[in-house]
């Protein structure tokens, strides 16, 4: 399905070359899908078990005793960006820059991607029916079942993914660089706020950032063969090579 046989153009001889990586990035990309559905399988069915519970309240334990004042306003900051409040409109407002910049594609694997992500994230938490965790104080709300976090999920869905497609394009290194930082760097800061907070367990969003992460390569795996790449420049022969070939004759 993935690996078709690459087709060779006369006109630009290096089109099969984009093909056949193409094929690569797409199979690469389900692969992780496939391994971060596996691993989010077993975490969750772990969590319903006494030895990764004592861990992870062992794990918040720890946090708990760590905590201060200014470190739980930053992890308070970080939790309001993936609430829906902030998570929604900018995902609404990254979708409506790809369309305006006229990437239609990439706009429609964000689309798609996320709010399929969401509903994913609601039969997860429908499925293994984790109760919230009770362990240290909670300095945040919580609300549904705890596995896997609805924040932890969608931060690589809405925040990595629509990052990564604003920034794919761009023509400078830093931004390009600046934009992947921080598609790595805000779920992750996201996942541990809810640690954090008392609101989740640690395997919560270990499971939750596997869980969007996989989802968004598998949307991108999708998307990946219907972007169009600008294709390789013909190899046109030299005005001196034509005029030798010319006297040769």
């Amino acid at each position: 399905m993935f690996l078709r046989p690459p087709h060779w153009n006369a006109t630009y001889p290096n089109s099969a070359v984009v093909l056949v990586k193409q094929d690569r990035d797409t199979v690469a990309l389900v692969a992780i899908a496939c391994l971060a559905a596996f691993l989010v399988g077993g975490i969750g069915r772990l969590a319903l078990g006494p030895a990764l519970t004592a861990w992870d309240e062992a794990v918040m334990r720890w946090i708990a005793v760590r905590r201060d004042p200014f470190t739980a306003g930053w992890m308070g900051v970080l939790s309001a960006i993936g609430a829906g409040n902030v998570a929604i409109p900018a995902g609404i407002g990254m979708c409506l820059i790809l369309w305006l910049r006229r990437w239609h594609r990439a706009a429609l694997c964000f689309l798609v991607t996320v709010l399929s992500g969401w509903a994913l994230n609601g039969l997860l938490k429908w499925g293994f029916q984790r109760h919230r965790p009770e362990v240290i104080d909670r300095m945040a709300g919580a609300g549904w079942y705890s596995y896997p976090s609805g924040h932890a999920m969608l931060a690589p869905l809405v925040f990595g993914l629509g990052l990564l497609l604003l920034t794919r394009r761009s023509p400078s290194p830093t931004r390009r660089a600046l934009g992947l930082v921080i598609a790595v760097l805000l779920p992750l800061g996201i996942g541990f706020s809810r640690v954090y907070l008392g609101v989740h367990y640690p395997s919560d969003v270990i499971g939750a950032l596997l869980a969007g992460t996989g989802w968004a390569a598998l949307g991108v795996a999708v998307y990946g063969p219907l972007e169009p790449h600008p294709p390789s420049l013909p190899l046109v022969s030299s005005p001196s090579a034509s005029h030798g070939e010319g006297n040769r004759g």
